[in-house]
């Protein structure tokens, strides 16, 4: 039976809620730190995970075989004021799961600050594991049984894919786009992977803000996000360098642009679309 299927009879709905009294941690120049946010409810997504198997392990599986991990596939986030709180703000996010099966996890969280929406995030994972132990570039999808048993995922995606998919072109640049550059950035195991050893999903998204200071930031200043999609396809191995392609979408590449995340090989590890706007002075 397919965890999808053993779940519709569930009374208890897959949701949480929790309050964040902003202070440094939270925050950076432009307001609500964007990667502070992306780890937070990469956690909540996890942890709804567990909620719906009544465990809270770091991965799944029988013992003796590989850790069974999710992965993330795509992100979004819309609607975003993250401009819009200072120092000492209760942050209130709501988050639950929208599609759970066996090989795929939706979820869905919002943050609010005094009533007002920050941001609306919508996070898919797949189940993976490692074919060949401590090698992150063997990571095959796998299924997960009601029990918490993986078996090898066959074919692509379910059905039901996320919206975010849709708005990527692939690794080539379409012809309303303008090449800014290409940065090479070199993971640090420290700050970048996480306790499973992979390359953490929020680390795509500070390697191409990285990527957007070295080539726009500096001339026009801070920016806070309106809209981010990212969409993963592979990880990389502990000192492996990335490089990130960064393209324009219009007149104005400081407000909108993607990103193309490779190994310096040429393999497509990521894709990233985002819209800006000018940071406003907080008070």
């Amino acid at each position: 039976m397919g965890l999808h299927i053993a779940l519709e009879g569930v009374g208890t709905p897959l949701t949480d809620a929790c309050r964040h009294v902003l202070g440094m941690p939270h925050l950076c120049p432009s307001g609500l730190s964007e990667n502070w946010l992306w780890k937070e409810l990469g956690h909540r997504h996890w942890g709804l995970i567990a909620k719906a198997f009544g465990r809270a392990e770091a991965g799944f599986g029988p013992a003796g075989e590989p850790p069974v991990y999710a992965a993330f596939r795509s992100i979004s986030l819309q609607g975003g004021d993250l401009g819009g709180v200072r120092e000492n703000d209760a942050l209130d996010v709501r988050s639950k799961v929208t599609y759970l099966s066996e090989t795929r996890v939706v979820s869905q969280h919002a943050a609010a600050c005094r009533g007002r929406l920050v941001a609306d995030v919508e996070m898919t994972s797949v189940f993976v594991r490692r074919q060949a132990e401590g090698v992150n570039r063997s990571i095959a999808r796998v299924r997960i049984e009601g029990r918490g048993h993986a078996m090898p995922a066959f074919g692509g995606m379910p059905l039901q894919p996320s919206g975010t998919e849709h708005v990527f072109s692939g690794a080539g640049a379409a012809p309303d786009e303008r090449e800014l550059g290409t940065l090479v950035v070199e993971p640090c195991p420290y700050l970048d992977f996480n306790g499973a050893g992979l390359l953490y999903f929020s680390s795509f998204v500070a390697a191409v803000d990285r990527a957007e200071w070295h080539f726009l930031g500096k001339r026009s200043g801070l920016v806070t996000t309106r809209e981010r999609r990212a969409l993963f396809h592979a990880n990389i191995e502990l000192g492996d360098r990335l490089t990130v392609r960064m393209l324009a979408l219009g007149d104005d590449a400081r407000c909108c642009h993607r990103a193309l995340l490779s190994t310096e090989d040429g393999k497509l590890l990521a894709e990233l679309a985002t819209r800006r706007t000018m940071a406003q002075k907080r008070c």
